[in-house]
Parts: C-alpha cells; sequence; structure tokens
C-alpha cells in the first residue's frame, strides 16, 4: 500500500507541500508522517517491516496499535484490519469468524477517524461485514462497508499489486 502511495498522483506534489510551507523540521516531518495502525499487536510486531520500506523511500511512519494511536492524528492513516478467517489447531485448519479486538465499537471509532485527509483500509470486507458490535449484537462494520463502496474507491489485492512496481 505505501508502494502504491508512493506513486499515485499527486503524493510527490503532496509531499513537497510539507516542505515549501512548513519551517519547523519537527512539525514538517510530523505532517509528513503516515500512521499505519491495526487493532492487533501481533501484527504491529509483523508490521515492522513497514518502517524500513517507508525510510528507504523517504518516507515516515508512525506504526502501532489502535489503542495506542488514541488522540493522535495524522493526515494519512493505513488502518490494517487484516485478520485471517481460519487458524490452525492441534486438530488442524478451523474457521475463525472472532474479530478479537477489532469487534470493540469504540476501537472502530478511533480507527476510522485519526487520518485528517486520507484513510487507507486494507482488511477483508467479507470477512468484516458480519462483525457484530459486543454489547449491541448489531453489525458493527456493514454500514462502514457500503459507505466505503458507495463513495469511495476500492481496490482488491489482486488490482493493488498491478500498480506496485
Amino acid at each position: 500500500v505505501l508502494q502504491y502511495l508512493k506513486h499515485s498522483e499527486g503524493f510527490k506534489e503532496y509531499m513537497q507541500y510539507w516542505d515549501d510551507n512548513i519551517r519547523s523540521e519537527e512539525r514538517r516531518n510530523l505532517e509528513k508522517e503516515i500512521g499505519v495502525i491495526s487493532f492487533y499487536g501481533q501484527q504491529v510486531k509483523y508490521l515492522n517491516e513497514v518502517k524500513s520500506f517507508a525510510r528507504k523511500n523517504g518516507m515516515r511512519v508512525k506504526l502501532n496499535t489502535v489503542d495506542k494511536f488514541q488522540g493522535m492524528e495524522r493526515n494519512i492513516v493505513i488502518v490494517s484490519t487484516v485478520r485471517s478467517d481460519k487458524y490452525k489447531t492441534a486438530q488442524g485448519i478451523v474457521p475463525n469468524d472472532n474479530p478479537g479486538f477489532a469487534k470493540s465499537p469504540e476501537r472502530l471509532n478511533v480507527a476510522l477517524s485519526r487520518a485528517r485527509r486520507l484513510l487507507i483500509v486494507v482488511g477483508n470486507n467479507e470477512f468484516f461485514d458480519h462483525v457484530k458490535d459486543t454489547y449491541s449484537g448489531n453489525l458493527l462494520y456493514h454500514n462502514v462497508i457500503e459507505e466505503m463502496q458507495k463513495h469511495h474507491e476500492i481496490i482488491d489485492y489482486k488490482t493493488l499489486t498491478k500498480y506496485v512496481r
């Protein structure tokens, strides 16, 4: 996703804007920093390679869990909701319909409200479309997914990989 973003139309000009208009290096770096967040701490550990890719490509990344990102904002935020719909047990591979921490409406609110200008959500919308709120039993992501499908561009993984250079 970072590679796609880096090569997207206008990204270079967007980053140059901060260099041209903010004198304070600290603030300029903060404005250019991309937030990458996940509901799952273990996934954040796996995403550490994102930081090295970003550094090599002149990008800055703030990587953290949704809980630790609470109270922070970035101009661009990538939310990783990736969760496997299967897991391995002693009996073999079994279905998984439990989104863990992602079934909390408060966490969803934090995750989707951290971006000032661009929010990118990475995940399996088929898996999350059926997730229910722990407290009320209402579908938690269904309306979000519907709105994204109506009003925003959704890029599937196969299409995304065609653009990655």
